[in-house]
């Protein structure tokens, strides 16, 4: 496994779910793509891979109901590809990700404004253990948002 961070889009609502044992789970598709201006003006994709995402425990359940289906995100976590088999027979590889962080990132309208105040990047994702190389400090709501000097502040990425 490897370490990534990508952002991307809901392809679906996450779906929190309970393991036979009582754990809970929470599993979403994320569009990672690549796009570009073409001479014309227009904007074609130039490459699209779909990441299946899982977050486990008490992180799952912070989650439910924030994570729904064009939300834009920025996720953190282990990463791993695997081979599978569909039922038709025909050989695949799923890209997976057991996801440690998510930051929700302001959607924008149609002017290209952001809207509404909805959950900022790093205030929403519960801080990790030290060894997680992803992991950021808590968030102090009273400081602007936890990464500098204001509520306009810049993550630090």
């Amino acid at each position: 496994m490897a370490d990534i961070k990508f952002t991307g889009n809901l392809g679906r609502d996450a779906e929190l779910k309970y393991t036979k044992s009582g754990s809970p789970f929470m599993s979403f598709s994320v569009a990672d793509s690549r796009s570009r201006k073409t001479e014309g003006g227009d904007w074609e994709t130039l490459a699209e891979q779909w990441l299946e995402c899982t977050i486990w425990g008490s992180l799952a359940e912070h989650y439910d109901g924030k994570l729904t289906r064009g939300s834009r995100v920025t996720v953190y976590g282990d990463f791993m590809s695997r081979k599978y088999e569909a039922k038709d027979g025909s050989a695949g590889t799923s890209l997976d990700v057991n996801v440690k962080g998510v930051d929700i990132l302001p959607s924008k309208n149609s002017n290209g404004q952001q809207r509404g105040n909805q959950q900022q990047s790093g205030g929403n994702r519960q801080p990790a253990a030290k060894e997680d190389p992803w992991a950021t400090p808590a968030v102090n709501p009273n400081n602007g948002g936890g990464w500098g000097n204001g509520p306009d502040s810049e993550p630090p990425f």
